[in-house]
């Protein structure tokens, strides 16, 4: 075969490769959620011609360098949106997502791929640094929570759920955090009047799911009857139907990109007619309204989206409320939560009549009302956060002045 014939076959080879993948791309419907990376995905941008060709009015014409810098500034939107769409859209992302997951991992023998390990059948994503600023700034936050709204009358409780690494992270060779001075931080700078709850010995590694951040509702009975020891309130009486769904995969499947087996996700139903759940209606809620909508405990409909841990409860939501008319006490408690809050309160609405739970990523502190929440003598407040949460620098809080606590 002459080198003539050869340059034919490798330039059409590739240009076959190269048409044959733009063609496939092209003709490939675009999705609009990755469940593997729990993200949406871009989808085609458009340019916004009716900014570009605005006319202005005959007293103000719009100047032709005014055109032109906003036909560059959408141009330039255009091109940044379409990087991120024909990436996020790309035929077999997944596959050359675990492609290259595989080559870190056993070619170059990095001991993590977007900074998450797998140590002990478990996967995690390590934490190397505590974020000062972010904890400064959430004690400080809790501090004005206390002096403004529950100083008059609710038994208040602070407690922190440790991530993974606190379980494996130093043992086999990753970056770990001191958790002692972590904690101990909180609870020295915290208000005196706010009692801690160590949660740190009820938990081991095995009490969370191996693909995910979060621990498993199941496996978390010692962590209940601690918080019921330190707040006194009663457990034991409450009666649940067990219900399991096949082929969970949790947040660090996605993010690793690593072959990890599917898991099974167990979720408690209270046998129990007396209970009723209410989200805040977040669309009410931005226009200054308080409006509640009733529904289901757990959204199944949730299992087959991005994320399939948001079942419980729902997932994220401003304020949530749950009352239980059948329940051994009339005790009110709310909780300042995040994410783990959602499998926990379950446990909890046979011991309360009454659980309002608050995530203040979602809603600010001055925007909690009367209407939402009142605080009020012998209720229970419990500020249950996750070491991620708090060192993540989520959680914002406004003063008095609507100026940010820092």
């Amino acid at each position: 075969m002459s080198d003539k014939i050869k340059d034919y076959i490798v330039i059409t080879t590739f240009a076959l490769i190269i048409f044959g993948t733009l063609l496939i791309n092209t003709i490939t419907p675009d999705s609009t959620v990755s469940k593997s990376e729990r993200k949406s995905l871009q989808q085609f941008p458009k340019i916004a011609w009716s900014i570009i060709l605005e006319k202005g009015d005959d007293a103000k014409p719009i100047s032709v360098k005014k055109r032109v810098d906003t036909f560059s500034k959408e141009i330039k939107k255009f091109t940044k949106d379409f990087e991120t769409y024909a990436s996020d859209q790309f035929v077999g992302r997944d596959a050359y997502r675990r492609l290259k997951a595989s080559i870190v991992f056993n070619v170059f023998r990095h001991s993590d791929n977007n900074d998450i390990y797998i140590a002990e059948g478990q996967a995690s994503k390590y934490i190397s640094k505590v974020n000062d600023a972010a904890i400064n700034m959430i004690i400080k936050g809790y501090n004005h929570v206390y002096n403004t709204m529950l100083k008059d009358g609710p038994n208040v409780y602070f407690s922190i759920i440790p991530d993974k690494n606190y379980f494996i992270a130093e043992e086999n060779g990753y970056p770990s955090i001191d958790y002692e001075a972590f904690v101990n931080k909180f609870k020295t700078e915290l208000n005196s009047n706010i009692k801690y709850i160590d949660l740190f010995d009820s938990l081991s590694i095995g009490d969370y799911y191996a693909t995910d951040i979060h621990w498993r509702q199941e496996k978390i009975e010692d962590v209940v009857n601690k918080l019921a020891a330190e707040m006194d309130f009663e457990t034991g009486n409450a009666q649940y139907t067990e219900n399991k769904l096949e082929g969970f995969y949790g947040v660090y499947y996605g993010q690793s990109a690593l072959p990890m087996s599917s898991e099974e996700l167990i979720y408690y139903t209270p046998n129990n007619d007396g209970i009723t759940v209410r989200l805040l209606n977040e669309q009410y809620s931005a226009q200054g309204i308080t409006k509640f909508e009733e529904v289901e405990m757990y959204n199944l409909e949730k299992y087959i989206r991005e994320d399939p841990y948001d079942i419980f409860l729902h997932g994220p939501k401003q304020l949530i409320v749950i009352e239980n008319e059948n329940a051994s006490s009339n005790r009110e408690l709310v909780i300042f939560r995040d994410s783990f809050t959602s499998s926990l309160a379950p446990l909890l609405v046979e011991s309360y009549s009454k659980i309002t739970l608050i995530d203040l990523r979602y809603i600010a502190n001055i925007f909690i009302t009367d209407e939402m929440v009142q605080f009020k003598e012998n209720q229970d407040v419990l500020i249950l956060k996750s070491v991620e949460v708090l060192n993540s620098g989520s959680i914002k809080f406004i003063d008095e002045n609507g100026k940010l606590i820092k």
